[in-house]
């Protein structure tokens, strides 16, 4: 055989062993060893071989050192893909491709991954299948969640329990968190569905006028849609009905600093300074921001 019957020969082996390996093993690792098959000519191949071969018979599966299946092993101890949580956060980090897809593929099968930023997270994997899986998972819980909220309004609109409080109260969790998965409902169905929650919450707090969280989440999906002067309304109500309570005047700074009317939020600042009650570290930390008597105080000091 001639020169380039023999190249040709030797570069067809190359990109059989190439494809051969590219599915099952990492790319950097098929890549180093295709150029160690194509730098040495028919030896190359035999080494590669050779060494295939001792790895299989030592048990030391694609080249890792026993040691080091072990300690894979042990990262995943303990996780039973039956349970109703699993640890998936650190799967990312498996360089292995087959193991973190058939990992993490087999836990969404089984409709067992509960964490929605390890889903989310996933969808932008870069291996498709494990995006596929993922983008499916949540598709399939928004329907879920559209059918439960459906199935709720209809036996609401149906009269027979329309004054149930319970009723009204899970369906309004379940409108809340409906309205969190954001990004994944359109414009106009968010729109309304958020205008349906905040009616609700209109309703509760008047049915349990003295429940302050109904009170606090109407005020912020107020504030989400730039109703300030109805926030203003059900701020006064909140400081109303709860005087002493410190959500009374930190809802009315977050709705003067998103509606951009400093002079009355840092009224309401000085308001809370001077009520005798306990703040937490979130009213602390607003206080420390804001208080321009504070700042100016510093600053003098300084």
């Amino acid at each position: 055989m001639d020169f380039y019957a023999l190249f040709f020969l030797h570069a067809v082996l190359t990109l059989c062993y190439f494809l051969g390996n590219l599915r099952r093993k990492p790319r950097l690792h098929v890549v180093t060893e295709t150029i160690i098959v194509f730098m040495l000519p028919f030896f190359g191949i035999l080494l590669m071989l050779g060494y295939r071969f001792s790895c299989y018979c030592l048990n030391l599966g694609d080249g890792h050192q026993p040691e080091v299946e072990k300690e894979a092993e042990a990262f995943f101890q303990g996780v039973q893909l039956d349970e109703d949580i699993i640890p998936l956060n650190d799967a990312f980090l498996v360089e292995d491709i087959q193991k973190k897809r058939s990992f993490f593929t087999n836990a969404i099968k089984q409709a067992v991954v509960d964490n929605e930023r390890i889903l989310q997270m996933a969808m932008h994997d870069r291996d498709r299948e494990i995006a596929y899986y993922a983008v499916a998972m949540l598709t399939a819980r928004m329907e879920k969640l559209e059918n439960e909220l459906f199935a709720k309004e209809t036996v609401i609109a149906s009269g027979e329990s329309r004054e149930s409080i319970p009723l009204l109260e899970d369906y309004t969790q379940m409108l809340k968190n409906y309205l969190a998965q954001k990004k994944f409902i359109d414009h106009v169905t968010y729109q309304k569905k958020q205008g349906d929650y905040i009616g609700l919450l209109d309703y509760l707090k008047k049915m349990c006028p003295d429940n302050v969280e109904y009170y606090t989440e109407e005020i912020g999906q107020l504030l989400a849609v730039e109703n300030y002067t109805e926030a203003e309304l059900v701020c006064a109500e909140l400081k109303e009905r709860f005087p002493k309570h410190e959500e009374s005047y930190m809802m009315y700074i977050k709705l003067y600093q998103s509606w951009r009317k400093p002079k009355k939020m840092q009224q309401k600042i000085r308001e809370l300074k001077a009520c005798p009650i306990e703040l937490s570290q979130e009213a602390l930390t607003a206080i420390r921001y804001w208080d321009k008597d504070s700042n100016r105080e510093a600053a003098m000091h300084g």
